[in-house]
């Protein structure tokens, strides 16, 4: 059953309230009338129950039946249908104004037209309230549609027939407009925006066709000439009942210089020489998820191994093997590193690697990556291991220089333990011509002295052997004071013929030295040798002073040896560490050049300085562990350092 139409009848004169009521008796199914009297009363009930129409007396003892029409509200409530007894053209007039929905004078055909009248007011009413809520809807949507589109982060444009009608300020900002006027009205190819049908030639559809298209990069002109990469993405749209376009794009300047770069980087890494990994650590587990071409030489295996085995496809010599472990272990503590490696290939040859690993930091991220660099420096090894050599033939050749320029000092070095020898000999001799007076306390006393000079003599043999002998170089605990006593020794000869004077400060409480003793004898031989040269024959200060002391470098204890003449000095400018830089006119230049050598493969460094009155200071450094030599307790792979 439909709803009856509810109708409010305000009239305060019963007789016409009942003629009102009388002209409804046929339709009563349809409507419902309730009757009020006063303004007052017909208020009250309007605030009861929204009436479907109401039908008011013009004049009412309390007012004007107008006062019902809520023309102060937007969307009036209900129709008001104004009725009078006395109703002329100006007035009707001024009632449909003021929003009255009709205007009934009182008559006996007025009475009987009521109810067609309310069912055409109700009716008129609401396609009035429909339209006005529509338009109402349209302008909210409108406002929100516009609101959206002015607070948006992206650029919008609306085209109607190839010309922009619409533009917010992010595309004003991204075409470089500085007012609304360099972009509104303009065609869109003046931005080399591309128009309907070619966005639907570039996305395969039919021309004419209205459909969404897909995101796609093109290159927009911006209001200077200038060129812009946008992402860009279309959408029909009704803008006020024309068919439009709507254009939203956005600035991929920064994405496609990120892109470049990445790609440049990508590229860089992959022809990179070096080898490069990138492993992630998840649950304190590695996976390599990328590695170089280069990478894959060096480890001598293919990515596929890579994938299933990670970093075990680095198979290092057992030696290097707690190395492997320290450099899982700095990965996996996202801590930076950097070794030397001896690693196995399946020829069962050897590669000398060195690995640099650095973690990727990288915000706000749940996984952690690292990079590594794998540098292949068997070529650098082979070339020092082979300069090593060379050197340590140069060393023995210049040891044989030295013994040349010593050996006649040394051969009256060795002569008086033997005239000594050779003269308890024949004293011995002559006792033991007479058997019968045998004096056995001489013999004895002789006997003695011949073996003490023969040790002498052997002493200083030993002494010559092993300083020309060509050995292995040999990393051993050595007194300092063997050092000095070995080549002072070898050197007296010389010191006693040039009347010069060895003054030696040795601290007693110093450690051992870890040194090849051969090669640091030769340093400090050609240290004190170089002295006694600086010293002339008008020098009347015929000192060498040789001082120690211990010293500290980067947290471990070094041995600090000096050596100090008061010769004439060195040039200034001069480099006498250089090969082939010497100050003789006979000298080859390359004794300190060697000794260079000697000491910073044993881990220490040698200068000098120039002595604060006359003379010159050489200092030189000497290690007091063997980790300070090879860098590791492993003595077999001093060659990688």
């Amino acid at each position: 059953m439909a709803k009856k139409l509810r109708l409010l009848i305000v009239e305060d004169d019963p007789a016409h309230a009942r003629l009102i009521t009388r002209g409804f008796r046929s339709e009563m199914e349809e409507f419902e009338l309730t009757t009020r009297f006063s303004l007052k009363d017909a208020r009250a009930a309007i605030e009861l129950e929204t009436p479907d129409l109401v039908i008011v007396d013009l004049s009412l003892p309390d007012g004007v039946g107008a006062e019902l029409i809520e023309s102060h509200l937007p969307v009036q409530r209900y129709p008001v249908m104004i009725i009078t007894s006395q109703g002329d053209e100006q007035t009707a007039v001024e009632m449909l104004k003021r929003g009255a929905i009709d205007y009934v004078v009182k008559s006996d055909g007025g009475f009987n037209d009521l109810p067609r009248l309310s069912r055409r007011s109700i009716r008129e009413w609401r396609l009035l309230r429909e339209k006005a809520e529509a338009e109402e809807a349209l302008r909210n949507s409108e406002q929100r549609y516009r609101a959206i589109i002015d607070h948006s982060p992206m650029s919008i444009v609306v085209a109607c027939q190839g010309r922009i009608v619409l533009a917010n300020g992010m595309a004003l900002t991204c075409l470089g407009a500085s007012s609304t006027v360099q972009v509104v009205g303009q065609s869109i190819h003046d931005f080399a925006i591309p128009d309907e049908e070619a966005l639907t030639k570039h996305s395969g559809e039919v021309v004419g066709v209205r459909s969404s298209a897909m995101m796609n990069e093109y290159v927009l002109r911006r209001v200077n000439g200038s060129l812009l990469d946008v992402e860009l993405m279309t959408t029909p749209v009704d803008y006020y009942g024309q068919e439009a376009t709507q254009y939203v794009f956005q600035d991929i300047t920064l994405r496609k210089e990120a892109e470049t770069e990445m790609r440049i980087r990508d590229r860089a890494i992959a022809s990179a020489s070096d080898g490069i990994f990138i492993v992630q650590i998840a649950n304190d587990k590695i996976y390599v998820v990328d590695c170089n071409k280069a990478f894959l030489e060096i480890a001598d295996c293919t990515r596929d191994t890579v994938r299933q085995a990670g970093l075990d496809v680095i198979r290092c010599d057992s030696r290097y093997e707690a190395r492997l472990q320290l450099i899982v272990a700095a990965i996996l503590a996202r801590q930076p590193v950097r070794d030397t490696l001896r690693i196995h290939l399946n020829d069962d040859t050897f590669r000398w690697v060195e690995i640099s690993i650095s973690p990727v930091q990288v915000a706000d991220s749940q996984s952690a990556h690292v990079v590594g660099v794998v540098h292949d420096i068997t070529e650098k090894v082979n070339a020092e291991e082979e300069i090593r050599k060379r050197n340590a033939e140069l060393a023995h050749f210049l040891r044989l220089t030295a013994m040349g320029e010593l050996v006649a000092g040394l051969a009256h070095e060795v002569n008086q333990p033997l005239y000594a020898i050779s003269n308890y000999a024949g004293t011995c001799e002559n006792i033991l011509k007479n058997p019968d007076n045998i004096d056995l306390p001489s013999v004895s006393q002789c006997v003695s002295r011949i073996g003490q000079q023969a040790r002498r003599a052997a002493e200083i043999i030993r002494r010559l052997r092993n300083y020309v002998s060509r050995t292995a170089p040999k990393v051993e605990a050595v007194p300092l004071a063997d050092l000095l006593n070995d080549s002072l020794a070898l050197l007296g000869p010389l010191l006693e013929e040039q009347a010069i004077e060895v003054q030696i400060e040795l601290d007693d409480s110093l450690p051992d030295v870890f040194v090849d003793k051969i090669q640091i004898e030769q340093v400090l031989t050609n240290l004190i040798s170089n002295a006694t040269d600086a010293i002339d024959d008008s020098n009347s200060d015929r000192v060498i002073e040789i001082e120690t002391h211990l010293v500290e470098s980067k947290g471990e204890p070094l041995v600090q040896v000096s050596v100090r003449d008061y010769g004439v000095g060195l040039p200034p400018d001069l480099d006498v560490f250089e090969a082939f830089q010497s100050t003789k006119e006979t000298g080859m230049g390359m004794g300190l050049s060697i000794s260079r050598t000697i000491i910073e493969s044993h881990g220490g460094k040698i200068w000098v300085e120039a002595a604060p009155s006359r003379g010159t200071i050489f200092f030189f450094t000497l290690p007091t562990t063997i980790q300070q030599v090879t860098g590791h307790a492993d003595e077999s792979d001093r060659v990688c350092h």
